[in-house]
């Protein structure tokens, strides 16, 4: 089942961002880059809270016997700001799910032509190449954190 999440599962939402991150793509960045991302994620679950209610960001989870396995964020509508399925629940198209939530969500709320954009990190490059993405810069490194900029142009 894919819902929103509100203030009572942020927590567990951030924990399975930062537990995958750490497993997957913590490796490949410097220590800089991941106090960066830890930063951000206790930055997250401070204020996400008000975030979430203003609108300014969007958090989607994937639920499994009522445990978030996926979770997909937006900000500003329009720059996917984190996605991140659990290693169990990998190659189950979970992440596909999430993202059509998303983007099923926004083609109500924006019916003409919009661009989607991400921040992907080098692993999860092929990911969004399968979703319709492509690349608008070669890998780029922002405080520690490498990530390849993309886009995807909806309607």
């Amino acid at each position: 089942m894919i819902k929103k999440i509100d203030n009572t599962d942020l927590a567990a939402a951030v924990e399975l961002a930062n537990q995958v991150f750490y497993e997957f793509i913590a490796d490949g960045y410097t220590d800089e880059g991941r106090q960066t991302f830890t930063d951000y994620l206790d930055f997250k679950l401070e204020e996400m809270a008000e975030d979430l209610e203003t609108g300014h960001k969007t958090l989607w989870g994937y639920y499994k016997d009522d445990r978030i396995v996926g979770v997909i964020g937006t900000r500003d509508c329009f720059h996917v700001s984190l996605m991140f399925v659990d290693k169990k629940y990998h190659q189950q198209g979970i992440a596909r799910a999430l993202f059509e939530m998303v983007l099923a969500d926004l083609k109500r709320q924006q019916p003409k032509p919009f661009e989607l954009t991400v921040n992907s990190s080098p692993y999860a490059v092929a990911v969004y190449q399968r979703f319709g993405f492509v690349a608008t810069a070669t890998e780029q490194v922002n405080k520690g954190i490498r990530f390849v900029p993309m886009k995807l142009k909806v309607g």
